[in-house]
C-alpha cells in the first residue's frame, strides 16, 4: 500500500514539474493568437510563463506574416531580453471590449460615443466615388481674359451618408499600420493620420461632392479646395491608434475621411477615391 501511495505522489510532483517548466514558443504564441485570443491576453501569459522565444529577423517576419499583432511581439523581445512586457508602450492594457478604443481593433476608421453611460464604438465603412463632373464652363467661355474658372469635382452617390451623428465635436479613433514607419507599400494600409483630410461635401439632389480641381485658360490647381477641407488635431495613442478629433465644432452637413492614396484607377479625375462619410444631423 505505501508503495502505492510513493507511486501516485512521484507521479503528482512530476506531473507539476513537468506543467511548470512548460515554455512557450513563436509555435504557441501563433496559435493562440488564431485561436482569437485578444492581444492583452497574450502578453499576460508570455509575462507569466517560462518562454523560449525566436526573436530573429526571419522569426519575426513569420510572426507578422501569421497575424500575431505588434503588441505580442514587443512583449515576445521584451521576455527574450529578460525585462516585463509593457513598460516601455503607451497603449493601456485592456481587456478585449470591443467598445473600448484602448481594445485591439482592426485596421480602420471607428467613431466613438458615450451613449447612456457606455462606451460605443462603430467603425465607419468607406465609399467609392464612381464619377466626377465639370462645372463651370459655360462661365469660363463669357469671362473676360481668360480668368473663368472650370471646376471637376468628384462625387458620392446619396444625397447622405448612411451614418448620421448628432455631435458636433465627435470623437474618431484611427489604428493604423504604423510599425512600417510610412514605408508600407506591400501591405497598402494607411500608416499616419496625415494620410486623410477631413472634407465637406457640399450636398445636391441625388449625391456628395467636393471640387478636387480648378483650371482657366492660364492654368491649372489640383488638389482639394480649401473650403472645402476639415482642421483635424491628432493624438498619437502608441502602437497605430491615434485619436482624431475636428479643430473646430463641425456644421450640419456631410463630410468623410478621404483617403489621399486611394483612387489610383483615375486619381486626376478622383474615380475610385475612398471616402469614411458620416453625417452631421444635430436633431434626432
Amino acid at each position: 500500500m505505501k508503495k502505492v501511495v510513493s507511486t501516485l505522489v512521484l507521479s503528482l510532483v512530476v506531473s507539476i514539474g513537468a506543467f511548470a517548466q512548460e515554455t512557450m514558443t513563436n509555435d504557441e504564441v501563433i496559435s493562440l493568437t488564431k485561436a482569437g485570443l485578444a492581444a492583452s491576453i497574450i502578453v499576460g501569459k508570455i509575462n507569466t510563463s517560462t518562454t523560449n522565444f525566436d526573436t530573429s529577423t526571419e522569426g519575426l517576419i513569420a510572426l507578422s506574416k501569421a497575424g500575431v499583432s505588434q503588441e505580442v511581439i514587443a512583449a515576445m523581445i521584451s521576455a527574450k531580453a529578460g525585462k516585463p512586457a509593457g513598460g516601455g508602450s503607451t497603449m493601456a492594457v485592456s481587456s478585449g471590449d470591443p467598445n473600448d478604443p484602448m481594445s485591439k481593433h482592426g485596421y480602420g476608421v471607428y467613431l466613438y460615443q458615450e451613449v447612456d453611460g457606455k462606451k460605443k464604438m462603430t467603425q465607419i465603412q468607406p465609399s467609392m466615388s464612381g464619377q466626377n463632373r465639370t462645372g463651370g464652363a459655360f462661365t469660363a467661355s463669357i469671362t473676360p481674359f481668360g480668368l473663368g474658372k472650370v471646376k471637376t469635382k468628384t462625387n458620392l452617390p446619396g444625397r447622405s451618408a448612411a451614418l448620421q451623428i448628432q455631435e458636433t465635436n465627435p470623437v474618431f479613433y484611427f489604428y493604423l499600420d504604423a510599425s512600417s514607419g510610412g514605408l508600407n507599400t506591400s501591405s497598402g494600409i494607411p500608416s499616419s493620420p496625415n494620410e486623410f483630410t477631413l472634407v465637406r461635401f457640399n450636398q445636391r439632389s441625388d449625391n456628395r461632392e467636393v471640387t478636387i480641381a480648378k483650371s482657366n485658360s492660364w492654368g491649372g490647381k489640383g488638389g482639394l479646395s480649401d473650403e472645402y477641407v476639415v482642421g483635424l488635431k491628432s493624438e498619437d495613442l502608441g502602437n497605430g491608434t491615434f485619436r482624431i478629433t475636428p479643430t473646430t465644432p463641425l456644421k450640419k452637413g456631410e463630410y468623410g475621411f478621404y483617403l489621399l492614396n486611394s483612387g489610383n484607377a483615375n486619381t486626376a479625375a478622383g474615380v475610385g477615391s475612398k471616402f469614411f462619410d458620416f453625417g452631421v444631423m444635430m436633431t434626432p
